[in-house]
């Protein structure tokens, strides 16, 4: 079996098309020049607006932008709050107010309704390696939760991370209290992304944001029709490795944006791959035999999504059963009448993307 890994860039600067904004800004931390820009953070939300608590951008010192936080309206302010006004030397929150009804209203036409708060901050030195210690741990699969002080009028923002085994770095000095340990637990345990809160014992408000690795699409089978699967997986979020034994078909060629091609027959890659329970899985071989090796090798194992190209009753006949089991899915895609490899790939795309947020709570604010 061979394994080939490589790192792939985001194709969408200045937009943000992955699940969490937070991977575009790493990569653009990790891989270029940033000290001296701006990072703006949407740390709280009151009613509706384009974009969530964790949204996040980057303006560079040459005027470029890297994510959004609106459909444009808030970045043309910042940007020009920015340059004329110096915003950003030092961390400060900006409130937006959008529930205006006139046609001049901040969030008239841009689908926002509410009041959306932005945290501004220098992107230092110290920022820089943080966050390039961030990316790390998420790429190697392991989850963090990310702390900040909000900034006030006598005290500028401070930041923590803390790991999935307790190790912490950032620039917040002291220890973490027994209530900020509860909220972090509390954050952890359920599956809220970040919300706002008021700790008691510091007289401060924080943000809490938990930060997971990208989900992982496993595509097992390189054919014509994964092609377009891979692409729109990849430029939704997943981290997408693609298995199969054929190396014309297997490549970089067909794959620029998978993270990783696995080149090898179904008992190799199987008993050689970690599949864990935040795995998305499908399999479109073509190959009845290697299917159903596959799939007999996958069925009892803990993963979040594993769907079979094809008919229910192909499926059946795959496991030699009557019954479907119900953890798995075929056939696989949202009921959309898709005709053709695109289409299809769409409709799979979309059933992931629904999927997972069927397991998503949404945000809090606690006062």
């Amino acid at each position: 079996m061979k394994k080939f890994n490589r790192t792939v860039e985001n194709p969408y600067e200045g937009e943000s098309s992955s699940m969490e904004d937070i991977y575009t800004i790493l990569d653009e931390v990790c891989g270029a020049s940033c000290e001296g820009s701006i990072l703006a953070s949407v740390v709280h939300v009151e009613g509706s607006a384009y974009k969530k608590e964790g949204a996040m951008m980057i303006f560079k010192k040459d005027g470029s932008q890297i994510g959004m936080l609106s459909a444009g309206c808030l970045e043309e302010d910042l940007a020009a709050r920015i340059e004329h006004h110096g915003l950003g030397r030092q961390s400060e929150t900006i409130v937006y107010d959008m529930r205006g009804s006139n046609e001049i209203s901040w969030g008239e036409g841009s689908g926002c309704n509410g009041v959306i708060h932005v945290l501004v901050e220098p992107i230092n030195s110290q920022l820089i390696n943080d966050l390039s210690r961030l990316k790390s741990i998420l790429d190697n699969g392991h989850s963090v939760t990310m702390i900040k002080h909000l900034p006030s009028d006598s005290q500028p923002s401070t930041y923590l991370f803390i790991t999935e085994d307790n190790h912490t770095f950032g620039n917040l000095s002291g220890k973490v209290t027994e209530e900020l340990r509860g909220l972090v637990d509390q954050t952890v345990s359920s599956i809220d992304k970040s919300f706002n809160t008021c700790v008691s014992s510091l007289g401060e408000k924080i943000y809490i944001h938990h930060i997971q690795p990208k989900s992982r699409l496993i595509v097992f089978g390189a054919g014509k029709d994964a092609i377009p699967l891979v692409s729109f997986a990849s430029k939704t979020g997943f981290s997408v490795t693609v298995a199969d034994w054929r190396p014309a078909l297997c490549n970089h060629s067909n794959f620029p944006e998978a993270n990783e091609l696995i080149l090898g027959f179904p008992e190799e890659i199987i008993n050689q791959i970690e599949i864990t329970a935040r795995d998305y899985v499908v399999i479109l071989t073509h190959n009845f035999q290697k299917d159903k090796e596959i799939l007999s090798a996958l069925i009892h194992k803990d993963i979040k999504y594993l769907g079979v190209l094809g008919s229910s009753k192909r499926t059946k006949r795959l496991l030699g059963t009557k019954k479907l089991p119900p953890q798995i899915k075929t056939p696989i895609g949202l009921s959309i009448g898709a005709d053709g490899p695109e289409q299809i790939a769409i409709s799979i795309v979309a059933e992931l993307i629904q999927f997972s947020k069927k397991r998503e709570m949404k945000k809090v604010f606690v006062s």
